[in-house]
């Protein structure tokens, strides 16, 4: 792959992993009362993620509902891409995310630092109707910070005296 191409499919990259959101209810029998119905309501979305950079090896999505969230992982191969089914998601007001990592999902710890990472995205999942959701993933820069506090005076003014 040239360089050029290279570059564009790794800038690319974010903008391709999409999520075409499609909610819908488990179904449920005559014999089941409203109240539990509406306890086992969950949406389904479709994961298309284009082109996998190089140093990505898992993508780990998450859907955060007002009572539950949602995680689902899926081992990549660069190069690849990828179409998934995520069910069991909650209905309402749901927020997506979604983070890169270069090591196997198995892998991955809560300490793990990402790869890639996306902003959070809010949709709501209806039961019937289709929603779309894009998530951006941008590569994760690193830092050492060093904060200091000089112990000096500084020659200004108290807040409470006055200049002569």
């Amino acid at each position: 792959m040239n360089t050029h191409r290279k570059i564009f499919t790794l800038s690319r990259i974010s903008a391709l992993l999409g999520f075409f959101v499609l909610a819908q209810a488990v179904g449920c029998d005559g014999d089941q009362h409203a109240d539990e119905a509406a306890a086992t309501e969950d949406g389904q979305a479709m994961l298309s993620v284009g082109t996998i950079p190089d140093n990505v090896a898992c993508v780990i999505v998450t859907v955060a509902g007002e009572f539950r969230t949602v995680v689902h992982d899926f081992d990549v191969a660069p190069g690849n891409t990828l179409a998934e089914a995520l069910t069991g998601l909650p209905v309402g007001a749901v927020v997506f995310s979604a983070n890169a990592y270069s090591q196997a999902c198995s892998s991955v710890t809560k300490s793990t630092t990402p790869m890639w990472l996306s902003e959070e995205k809010t949709a709501n999942l209806v039961q019937g109707k289709s929603t779309s959701v894009t998530l951006t993933l941008y590569k994760n820069g690193r830092a050492k910070v060093t904060v200091e506090f000089a112990d000096q005076e500084d020659g200004g003014i108290d807040a409470g005296g006055s200049v002569d």
